[in-house]
C-alpha cells in the first residue's frame, strides 16, 4: 500500500489533536479473544471495551475451546452497563481451542467488512481513549495496514514501550487491522497455522511484509505503534502459586516460540515463499524446518534445555488440525439481537 495525498503523519496529528474523519459514519469492530478467563475477568474486559468503543464499535467475544465459559458469560449479558444498551455484543463459541484458530475463524467467517477491526486479549482492560486514539491514527495514515497499542503496566512495560517505539511491533493485548488488509487475507486464503504459539508475532510479520514476503521488504512502519493507546492488566505476584505456575508454563512455551520464529524466518526470509504457503499446522511448520535445517537445530539444543522436550511434544501433535466447524453464535445483545 503506497502513500496517498490525504495521508496524515500520525505523530503530528496526535500532537495537535487533528485527524481527518472520513470513516466515523461506519461501525468499527472490537474482537475479544477468550479461553481460560474467569467470567468476572471477562466481564471487566467487556465493560472496558464498551466504554472505549464510544458508540463507534460493536463487540464480538470469541471463546475458543471452552463452551462452558461462552454460555456462562452469555448469561451475564444483561449485567452490562445500561449506557451500552445501544451497542451490539455477540458471544461466539469456537469448539477447538487455540488463538490461531480463533484469529482464522474471525477473519474468514465473522468479520463483516468494518473499516477497522481491533483485537483484545480476554484479560486486557482497555483505557477509555484507546480505541479512539488507535483507530483515528490508523485510518488517517494510508501507508499502514494495522496498528498496535503499547503496554503501560508491569515491570517490563517501560523497556517494551521503548523497543516498540523504535523498532515496531504488534502487541496481542491490543492491536488492529485495516479492512483492506483483511480483504486481502480473505481473498488469498491466508491462514495462521493451527496450534501456533507465537500468533501475534506471525501476524505482525505478515503485516510488516505488506502480506507479501515473497517480494516485499520488511518494514515495521506498516504497523502504526501508538504511544498513548494502552490497557490495564492485573499485576503478577511471585508469591502467588497460580502466577508462578503460569510463568513456568510460559517459560516452557517460549522454547516452542523460538522454534516457530526460526521456521517462519526460514520460510519468509530465506525461501521467500508467499503467505499462502504457510503450513496448515504449527507442527508442520516447525518439523519441516527441522528437516531442512538440522544443523541449526543442533546448535539451538545446546542453548535451550527445553528444546528436545518441546520437539517431542510437537511431533506428538502432528496430525492435529482444525476441525473446520463454524463458530456457534451463543448470544447477542443490542440492536442486532
Amino acid at each position: 500500500m503506497g502513500p496517498a495525498a490525504n495521508t496524515v503523519d500520525y505523530r503530528t496529528a496526535i500532537q495537535f489533536g487533528r485527524f481527518p474523519d472520513p470513516h466515523m459514519s461506519s461501525t468499527w469492530a472490537i474482537v475479544i479473544f477468550a479461553s481460560r478467563e474467569a467470567v468476572s475477568v471477562l466481564r471487566q474486559t467487556v465493560r472496558a471495551a464498551l466504554l472505549a468503543a464510544q458508540d463507534k464499535a460493536h463487540i464480538d467475544i470469541l471463546v475458543n475451546g471452552n463452551p462452558a465459559l461462552a454460555h456462562d458469560f452469555a448469561a451475564c449479558l444483561s449485567d452490562l452497563p445500561t449506557h451500552a444498551a445501544h451497542a451490539t455484543v455477540r458471544v461466539w463459541s469456537i469448539e477447538q481451542g487455540g488463538k490461531a484458530n480463533a484469529w482464522n475463524t474471525y477473519l474468514h467467517q465473522i468479520w463483516s467488512d468494518e473499516p477497522i477491526a481491533f483485537f483484545i486479549d480476554g484479560y486486557a482492560r482497555l483505557n477509555a481513549d484507546a480505541v479512539q486514539l488507535l483507530g483515528d491514527a490508523v485510518l488517517a495514515d494510508t501507508t499502514v495496514l494495522g496498528g498496535t497499542g503499547i503496554p503501560s503496566v508491569g515491570r517490563s512495560a517501560p523497556t517494551l514501550r521503548a523497543q516498540m517505539m523504535q523498532h515496531g511491533g504488534f502487541h496481542g493485548n491490543f492491536c488492529c487491522i485495516r479492512a483492506d488488509a483483511i480483504r486481502d487475507i480473505r481473498a488469498r486464503g491466508i491462514s495462521l497455522p493451527f496450534g501456533l504459539y507465537r500468533v501475534d508475532s506471525l501476524m505482525g510479520a505478515l503485516l510488516s511484509y505488506g502480506l507479501h514476503p515473497e517480494h516485499a521488504d520488511w518494514n515495521h512502519r506498516r504497523i502504526l505503534v501508538h504511544p498513548q493507546a494502552s490497557w490495564q492488566t492485573d499485576a503478577k505476584h511471585w508469591w502467588r502459586l497460580s502466577d508462578v505456575k503460569a510463568q513456568l508454563k510460559r517459560m516452557l512455551r517460549q522454547s516452542r516460540g523460538v522454534l516457530e520464529n526460526e521456521a517462519v524466518k526460514e520460510l519468509f526470509v530465506v525461501r521467500k515463499l508467499p503467505a499462502e504457503r504457510l503450513p496448515a499446522t504449527a507442527a508442520e511448520l516447525v518439523l519441516n524446518w527441522v528437516a531442512r535445517c538440522p544443523d541449526a537445530v543442533r546448535r539451538m539444543a545446546w542453548r535451550d534445555p527445553f528444546l528436545r522436550r518441546t520437539l517431542a511434544e510437537i511431533r506428538l501433535s502432528l496430525g492435529h488440525t482444525a476441525d473446520g466447524h463454524p463458530p456457534t453464535l451463543v448470544a447477542t445483545r443490542g440492536p442486532a439481537a
